[in-house]
This record gives structure tokens, sequence and C-alpha cells, in this order.
């Protein structure tokens, strides 16, 4: 991979305005040579693009921090604690499109329409996690400063929607396109270097997902069945995932976000939430009860041993694993713990394997505890077998549901290993390990035979769906908004309620006996779950036309229908 820094620090010089950090929210201030057919090769606003999404997504991010936290796979000592998170990603997001905007009409005035149709592909799907998050943004009028448009009208997603499977549908039109092109995409399109049959089968699989998405006030058999017809014409393999790499630290530091807790000063702030270690370790009473996950070690990396003496007192602890609970209020939440807590581990930060050793990042180095080479996962092999079978549960897709949950469970694992192998590489870190492949383990041969003997004794479709939730949450830690995205639509997994509102109850943490027993940790929680995050406050402050600001725990987006 082309390092990623070279493009963005290029793509600034060439085009001498800060492209990259330009938002939507700046609308009284947007310059209008960021439309400027010459201003820089679309080739470097193509790269720029798609990091720039990638950025504002994944674990790691804002917005992919507090959809983290809200799906209870992480938590820190953060606003999205307790579900008190504002606008993220907003115009970071917006960004990205303004860039591919450029892309969009600069590739079409110099006939560069594979481009051009990659381009369209990633608006569509950048719109699409703005309507997911957001509901209602500005579509329409956005970016149109040279039509005199400075105050974009909010539209609402219902109609956006529509409009992004018709955009996906001109982008795949686009590599069609008879008349020759200069050039086209190669290396500086980092997802799929220019391969446009891969982009095909992605914009096919992201058409997927958006009708998974509006199936409950939507008939969408239809559609469905045209794409599920046939599966080659989707992600229909590991190597066609649609993932973004992200890369080690060399002359440009490309690190996936996640992994910059193992560079902090202070850890804290993304932490791995006691509630999926629970789960994982089959403690949880109400779902995968009594069955281990082999992926922990791979999730997880201890530096602590199960005995070993902790910096402050912890908040909650079973054995090495330490963390700090959602909605705690108890005396050791926030002490200083950075060489204490446990941290994202290999897999869903190109972290550190969990190999029993308890060194501490400060001893390893932050440096050479891993490579940081995770790619950003926006649709998997795995997830698309995923949303096959929860169609197939809805009575919106035909098929055999448990044979496309085994697959999904089978490819779960296999992506964990093409992307150790051939991203992450942890052999290459500066404290290097030997990691072993999870699919052919005995114990992920045992766990999915007590996960499909599990799901078999569900006495109804509801609970088959939440044991094909759970297990898509579990394997989708990297990219937390859609976890957000599908508990809203589907209300799974079951999710940590600490406390009705304005109340305290406790959540046990196990603790290391007999040298640091069992507690009770006091939590609590100040709102209602959110069913979308606030407008951003630059946009409603600069923005004459934006809406007034919502309550997010009220606030539905288009696709939710009261009662979901």
């Amino acid at each position: 991979m082309r390092k990623i820094k070279y493009y963005i620090n290029s793509f600034t010089a060439l085009v001498m305005v800060a492209l990259v950090f330009s938002s939507c929210e700046k609308f009284l201030d947007v310059n209008k040579n960021l439309n400027s057919p010459t201003a820089v090769p679309v080739s470097l606003i193509l790269s720029n693009a798609e990091v720039g999404l990638a950025r504002n997504v994944a674990l790691g991010t804002g917005l992919g921090g507090v959809a983290s936290v809200y799906t209870h796979q992480t938590i820190g000592r953060v606003g999205a604690d307790r579900y008190g998170a504002g606008a993220a990603g907003w115009g970071g997001i917006y960004s990205a499109i303004k860039d591919l905007d450029v892309v969009i009409k600069q590739g079409t005035a110099e006939k560069r329409f594979v481009y051009v149709g990659v381009a369209k592909i990633l608006k569509a799907y950048a719109f699409s996690v703005l309507v997911d998050v957001y509901g209602d943004c500005p579509f329409s009028e956005f970016n149109k400063f040279d039509d005199g448009i400075t105050q974009p009208k909010f539209d609402k997603g219902a109609d956006i929607y529509p409009q992004l499977i018709k955009l996906i549908d001109e982008g795949v039109a686009d590599f069609s396109n008879p008349a020759p092109n200069p050039s086209k995409p190669g290396n500086d399109d980092y997802i799929y270097k220019g391969n446009t049959t891969n982009w095909i089968k992605a914009a096919n699989t992201i058409k997927l997902k958006l009708y998974t998405q509006v199936r409950l006030v939507q008939d969408v058999k239809t559609q469905v069945a045209a794409l599920l017809a046939s599966p080659t014409t989707l992600i229909n393999s590991q190597a066609e995932s649609f993932m973004l790499p992200f890369g080690p630290f060399g002359t440009t530091d490309d690190r996936h976000p996640a992994y910059g807790d193992y560079n902090a000063t202070q850890r804290g702030g993304q932490l791995f939430s006691p509630w999926m270690y629970e789960i994982m370790k089959g403690k949880n009473s109400n779902i995968l009860t009594n069955i281990s996950d082999p992926r922990i070690p791979y999730y997880i990396y201890n530096q602590k041993s199960a005995t070993g003496t902790p910096e402050n007192c912890t908040d909650y602890r079973d054995g090495g694993f330490i963390t700090i609970t959602f909605g705690s209020t108890g005396p050791c939440r926030d002490g200083s713990n950075s060489s204490t807590y446990s941290l994202l581990g290999l897999y869903p930060a190109g972290g550190r394997f969990e190999d029993g050793g308890a060194k501490t990042i400060n001893t390893l180095g932050a440096l050479n505890a891993g490579t940081g080479a995770l790619p950003h996962q926006f649709i998997t092999y795995a997830d698309r077998l995923y949303l096959e079978a929860e169609l197939i549960n809805a009575g919106i897709a035909s098929g055999n549901e448990k044979t496309v949950f085994s697959k999904a469970l089978d490819e779960s694992f296999l992506q964990m290993d093409y992307i150790i192998t051939n991203f992450v590489k942890p052999g290459s870190a500066g404290a290097p390990q030997v990691v072993p492949a999870i699919a052919p383990l005995a114990a992920t041969t045992t766990y999915k035979t007590a996960v499909l003997a599990a799901y078999d004794k569900a006495a109804t479709a509801s609970k088959r769906l939440e044991f094909i939730m759970t297990e898509k949450w579990i394997n989708r830690i990297e990219n937390p908004v859609d976890n957000w995205t599908d508990y809203r639509r589907t209300k799974f997994p079951v999710l940590f309620s600490p406390a009705p509102i304005g109340t305290v109850t406790t959540f046990a943490s196990p603790g290391a006996p007999p040298t640091y027993p069992p507690t009770n940790v006091p939590v609590s929680n100040d709102r209602a779950y959110p069913l979308s995050l606030p407008f951003d406050v630059n946009e409603i402050q600069l923005n004459s036309n934006a809406l007034p600001q919502k309550v997010a725990e009220s606030y539905r987006v288009f696709w939710q229908p009261v009662g979901q």
C-alpha cells in the first residue's frame, strides 16, 4: 500500500487549502476552488477521500468510538458513557463527500469514468452513514456553492435513501462507459486497486445492506431476491471484502485509529467493555451461556497477569482482564491505570495478541507492541452472510437460515485469519509474535458446535435472530457504526442496561481472589438510549436552513418504526 500521508501532504500542497479539514458546517467560508476541475489530479483526491471516510467511521475515530460505547463493545472515560455524546463524524464525512464530488465533476470532464464510478459508490455509502446516524441531513443542496446555495436545506432520510440506490447504479454504469479513459484507478484506489469487478460486487452488497436497513418500513422482497439470486455478483469471498488497508508505522504513521490507546500517555479512553467480555466468556445468562469464545486472546491484550498488582484500585477486574464499567460511579473509575488496563488486542486494533506474558505497553514500546496495520472493514464477506441470514429470518429472503448462519460463523473466523495474515502481520512488529490461525483450532470447532446447538434450541424466530445478531456484533467489532445501526433496527444483541434513569444499581466485578476479592461496582444512567446523534452544533449555528437541535433519545431515523 502506498503511504497514505504522502498523498494527504501532496494533496494539501497542490490545492493550497486544507481540503481534508474543510467540512460541511463551514458554509459561510467555503472556497470555490474546492470544486475547481483543474485543482489537483483525481487520483490524489480519490485516495484522500477513501482514507478520510475510513478515518471517520472506524473503531477508534470520533463516530466509531461513540457507536462502540453505545453498543457496549468498548467503554471509556468519554462523553458517550451514559449515552451523553454529541455529534461525531459529521464534518469529516462531509469533507470526504466534498472530495468525492470533485472526483465526480472533474473525472466526468476528463472522461475518467472509472474514477467517477468509484466516487459515486463511495458517496452513496457515505451518505447512508449520515442518514443512519443523524436521520435528516443536507443532501440535494449540499456542496452547491457554485449554484449560489450556501445554506443547504436538510433532506429527509426517507427521501435520501432511494437516491443512494440510484447513485450506486449510476456508478456501476460509469464503469461501462465506452469513452476512452485517459487513466484508470490503480494503487491510488486503496480499496480495490481499480478492480471494477470487485467494485460492482461491493456496490451490490451496499444495496443489499440498504434494503436490509429499510425492511421494517418498506417491502423489499423483490429487490432482495434479485440481488441474492446471483451470489457471485455480491461480495462472495474474503478477498472481495470492501476494506481499506491501514499501514504500519514507517516514514509516516498510517496505523489504524483504534491503535491510538497504545500511543496514549494516559490510557482509559478506549477500553474493552465488560459486558461484551462476559458474553464472550460465556458468563451471560441470556445468550451464549457457558460457551467460551476462542477470539478473546485475539480481541483483548492484558497488561497484567491474573494476580498482577495494579497501579491503583480497579473498577472491573476478572483476573488479568481489567477495565471500567459503563455508567460507573465507583471510586476506582477514574484512577490512573495506564499500565494496568487491558487494551484492544490484535484483531480489533492491530495491537497485541494475548500470549500470557503480562508485559506492559510501556515496557514493549508503543512502536513495538503491534503493527496497527488492521484494515477498516466497510463490509466483509461474513457481513454479507449475516445480512442474508437476517433477511431469511425475517421472511424476506428464501433459503436455509441455519445453513447461512453456519457459513457466516465459518467466515467470521476465516476473516480473522485472512486479515491477520495479509494485513496485520504480527510477526513483523518490533516485538514480533507468532499467532496461531484461529479457524483451524479445536476450540473454534467446539465453539461453533455449541453456538449452533444453542441456536437449534431457540423457540422463536426472534431468539434465533438474537443469535445471528450477537455473533455479527462480536465479529463486527471494528465497524461499530454498523453495529449501532443493526441494534436500532433489530434490538439485538441485548445490551447492558445499568439502571433506570436517575437511579443507581451495581455490576459485579469478579476480581482476582484472594488478593483482589469480588466487588459490586455502583452504576447509574443519565438518559434513555439514543436513537440517533444530535445535529452538529456548528451546522446549526452557521446554516440558517438547519433543523432545530433534536432530542437524540426520541428522534428516530426513518427506518426505525415506533416501538422498535
